[in-house]
């Protein structure tokens, strides 16, 4: 079960808790939808978050995109695609639709509207559509959303809170690493964007919250963006807590202990199978020691000694020693795939 439903189900050992601090609590939850919205009240809490009907409507990919044509926000060209894998015609109709674009493009995107993190992500030069209509309807996806795949010279993400009191404030502008051109594998802070980029961007996002906050949207939102050949697009609004929302947190706290972080770079990463202690002495001597600056900072080692799999924040004092780090994890058997 989530922690809402956890909570829902049974409230009293966390309200004993929160009484013994005499203090009015806030439930902070990572995606806010129905369950959350008791969680709150069943706790005496207030709510950092939104509805879920508010939530849906921007983290819901399609939904975004029509909310960006209603404020005149340029998007990428692209159409929705119902799944209906009962009718036999349906997958030649997708294939027309795909062949349509590819006329003009040598690839095309296939995103569903809800997944994240590279869910239900696809692309095809047009030999293997009949493979991907299978993984789409295997995989659920009731609606996908079929767009040229653009020439990506990077794919910023912005990020904003909303709060309580519907005050927007800015958290920053991150660089983010995607494997293939589209799957996010880790982001950066510290990379130099282009003013017009940026302002241009900016400019695009104060439209986005703006209209979020009148709508009642209340909690964080990371706009990711690409820019191409072709123009910079808003082509997702992460309407939730998200990967660099953590990181960001952890930074924070860091620099509350030590000095400011100029650089940093989170990234996915894996190595062969072990213990967190085991990892430690993997990576001595680069592990972050409370106060030394260029160093690695590990965390969600969940997986660590099932599979390898956990993740790093890389904290540097230029983008040469971010550089520098990664190469000294490689050679000590730490690595992305």
């Amino acid at each position: 079960m989530t922690l809402s439903e956890l909570i829902v189900n049974n409230p009293e050992p966390i309200k004993k808790i929160i009484q013994k601090t005499g203090r009015k609590p806030v439930y902070v939850p990572w995606f806010s939808a129905h369950m959350e919205t008791e969680a709150a009240e069943a706790l005496g809490a207030d709510l950092f978050g939104a509805s879920e009907l508010a939530t849906l409507k921007y983290n819901d990919k399609a939904s975004f995109k029509t909310i960006c044509r209603q404020l005149g926000i340029p998007v990428v060209e692209g159409k929705l695609f119902e799944m209906y894998p009962e009718n036999s015609d349906n997958c030649l109709e997708m294939k027309k639709l795909i062949n349509s674009y590819l006329s003009t493009y040598k690839t095309v995107i296939i995103r569903g509207t809800l997944g994240e993190a590279g869910i239900s992500l696809y692309k095809t030069e047009g030999n293997d559509i009949s493979n991907l209509y299978r993984q789409i309807v295997d995989s659920g996806e009731k609606v996908v959303i079929i767009e040229p795949f653009l020439n990506v010279f990077s794919s910023p993400t912005d990020q904003w809170v909303i709060g309580r009191d519907g005050k927007i404030t800015p958290l920053g502008m991150r660089d983010q690493i995607c494997a293939s051109g589209m799957v996010h594998i880790g982001t950066l802070k510290g990379g130099k964007t282009s003013p017009d980029v940026s302002n241009t961007i900016t400019k695009t996002s104060i439209k986005i919250v703006n209209n979020m906050a009148e709508c009642g949207y209340r909690g964080v939102a990371g706009i990711d963006y690409i820019v191409s050949d072709e123009g910079i697009f808003p082509v997702e609004n992460n309407a939730r807590f998200n990967g660099s929302s953590y990181v960001s947190m952890i930074v924070d706290n860091i620099e509350e202990l030590s000095s400011p972080i100029p650089y940093w770079k989170f990234i996915k990463i894996k190595t062969a199978p072990c213990s967190f202690l085991a990892l430690t002495e993997r990576i001595k001597p680069v592990l972050y020691d409370g106060k030394k600056l260029n160093s690695v900072f590990p965390y969600n080692c969940d997986k660590l000694p099932l599979s390898g799999d956990f993740a790093v924040v890389l904290l540097a004092e230029d983008m040469d020693m971010i550089f520098n780090i990664e190469e000294s994890l490689k050679e000590m058997g730490v690595k992305r795939d």
